[in-house]
This record gives structure tokens, C-alpha cells and sequence, in this order.
């Protein structure tokens, strides 16, 4: 009696194992087949928000199913990313990725995960930052600017959003690549790049950075000056801003991008299929131009080839950080 209820276990398992060896090989052929989630670790209508944005009707189009944006910002990304990593690893729970949930989280002591847990799918997007000063401000170029603070760095003041943003990474870079004191600068807390934005405008701090649509609205109302863009390219919303290296600071050039990432464990073919998708998208026209309103380009990454350079961009800022002597 025993041996035969044995034997029947035996044969229950045997069946449960084939048929969910089955149902991973439909979902491997099929996927997908339900709407997929689009997790973004920021709030909404900020530039990785606005393009995720973009990305997710346009892949929704290409896949053939919905995918949904979900905002979840706070505490650094890590909101965001947690809920993706804890998530299945069958494709219908994405995160909008870029430098400030990756790379730089592996800077922060405080993250409760490494870093590279995930499944890197693909960049699609990439663009400058904008360096502002005030509409007021005596400081009427990138010279002027430069000289004040070098001269005068205790009286300098900047925005600063904790460290754990390209935003961060590209006002140090200023610092460091115009050999101005940033141990004396007074950096100003604030939450975001768009913060940082309307204090420079109320004359509130002398300089900020942030993503180049964050300058876009008050740029057009005077209220506030670029004074360049990171990199090498224009940005047609703010014509007339000369880059970095334009002026002869081509080592200037930080850069903020939006991608997809999945979570750990992601089955090969599916993260294939998810590649291809985001390659082809963003070579849509419709996809290029929305793009271009948040001044995004398309700059497509994938795989190895994705990671190998995220743990580049990683290793950058830590050089950067050491380089200057400045923590979060």
C-alpha cells in the first residue's frame, strides 16, 4: 500500500514537473501575453519620466500588449528598483533604469541590495545636462561663472540632490574640471534637478545642473541663463547654449540615460526579445521626436555590452568622487 502511494507521489510530481516545464516554454513562445508594468523610481513629469513615457507607448505598439508606467519614487530609487528586483523574473514587471538607479547606487552605503542585481535589458536614451545661472545674475557666461567661484568659493552656492543623481555628478565635474575648491563651495540641499531650477531662477543659489528639459520652461522666460551643455551636441530648445566642448572643456560631458532593466534571473530569450523591442523603437520617428522634447537622443545599448559600460560609468564616479573629496 505504501509503495503504491509511493509510486503515485512519483507520478504527481513527474506530471507537475512537465507541466510547468511546458508552461515556461509557452511563456518563453508566447511572451507576452498580459500587460507588462514600467516601474519609474521618480514621480512624474520629470525627464526619465516623460521619456519611460514615450518608451512604454511606443514598445506597447511592438509588443502588442499594454505596458503600463507606474511611478514609485522616494528614498533614492530604491523604492523603485526594490519592487522590481523582488518581483518574477517573467517579464511583465520592468524598471525604468538609468545612472541614478544603477551605477551611482553602488557609491551609497546605504542601499539594501547590491547593485548589478538585475537583468540588464537596454539603453535607449541618452542627453546633455545644462549648467544655469540666475536671469539676474552678474555672471553672464561660462567664464564669468568659473572665475567667481574659483575666486570666492565660500560664497559660491550650488544645488545638491544628496549625491545619488547625474545631476550631482555633473556640478562636481564642473568643479573639478575648473580646479574650483568644492570643499568650500556651499552646496544646498534640495529633491530634485527641477528644485534646483526655480532656486537658481529666484536667485536663491548662484548655480545648478540638472537634465536640460529642467531648464526648458524658465530658460524661455528669462528667469534663468544656460551658460552650457555638457557634451558635445546642441540642444534645439535651448538654442544658442553653447557645450562644453564648444568652450574647451570636452571632459566636461556627463551624461543622464533611460533604459529597461528586469529582475535578476530574466530568461535569456525573454531579455532578447525585450532588447530587440527597445532597438526598434527607438528608431521610430514618433519616439525620436518625443524624445527630443525632453532633450533625449536615442543612444541604444544592450546586454553585456550595456553592463560592461554601466560598471564603467560606475567606476567614473567613484574616481570622481575620490578626486574631489566629496561624499553625499
Amino acid at each position: 500500500m505504501r509503495a503504491t502511494a509511493l509510486r503515485a507521489a512519483a507520478a504527481l510530481c513527474a506530471a507537475a514537473l512537465l507541466t510547468s516545464c511546458a508552461a515556461d516554454a509557452e511563456t518563453a513562445g508566447t511572451y507576452p501575453s498580459r500587460s507588462i508594468d514600467y516601474v519609474v523610481p521618480f514621480a512624474a513629469g520629470g525627464s526619465t519620466d516623460i521619456a519611460a513615457r514615450a518608451g512604454a507607448e511606443a514598445l506597447s505598439d511592438e509588443l502588442g500588449v499594454p505596458v503600463n508606467v507606474v511611478n514609485q519614487p522616494g528614498a533614492d530609487q530604491i523604492i523603485g528598483v526594490s519592487t522590481v528586483r523582488t518581483s518574477e523574473a517573467d517579464g511583465y514587471t520592468l524598471l525604468a533604469d538609468g545612472a541614478g538607479s544603477s551605477s551611482i547606487q553602488g557609491l551609497l552605503p546605504y542601499v539594501p541590495y547590491d547593485w548589478t542585481d538585475r537583468t540588464f535589458v537596454a539603453k535607449f536614451a541618452e542627453g546633455p545636462h545644462v549648467y544655469v545661472v540666475g536671469g539676474d545674475s552678474p555672471y553672464q557666461d561660462f567664464d564669468a561663472v568659473v572665475e567667481a567661484a574659483r575666486s570666492d568659493p565660500e560664497n559660491f552656492t550650488v544645488g545638491w540632490i544628496g549625491g545619488s543623481s547625474t545631476s550631482d555628478f555633473a556640478t562636481l565635474q564642473f568643479l573639478a574640471g575648473n580646479d574650483i575648491d568644492a570643499a568650500k563651495v556651499k552646496r544646498v540641499p534640495f529633491r530634485s534637478s527641477g528644485e534646483v531650477m526655480r532656486a537658481v531662477a529666484a536667485g536663491d543659489i548662484d548655480f545648478g545642473a540638472g537634465g536640460a528639459s529642467s531648464a526648458f520652461s524658465l530658460a524661455g522666460t528669462g528667469k534663468l541663463r544656460p551658460i552650457a551643455l555638457t557634451g558635445t551636441q546642441p540642444i534645439d530648445k535651448l538654442e544658442g547654449v553653447p557645450s562644453t566642448a564648444e568652450l574647451g572643456h570636452p571632459e566636461l560631458d556627463m551624461q543622464y540615460w533611460v533604459g529597461v532593466s528586469a529582475p535578476p534571473g530574466l530568461p535569456r530569450d525573454l531579455t532578447g526579445k525585450l532588447a530587440d523591442a527597445v532597438a526598434t523603437i527607438a528608431e521610430d520617428d514618433a519616439v525620436v521626436d518625443q524624445l527630443s522634447a525632453v532633450g533625449l537622443a536615442p543612444a541604444v545599448l544592450t546586454g553585456e555590452e550595456l553592463r560592461t559600460d554601466i560598471n564603467r560609468e560606475k567606476d567614473r564616479f567613484a574616481t570622481l568622487s575620490e578626486q574631489i573629496g566629496v561624499a553625499g
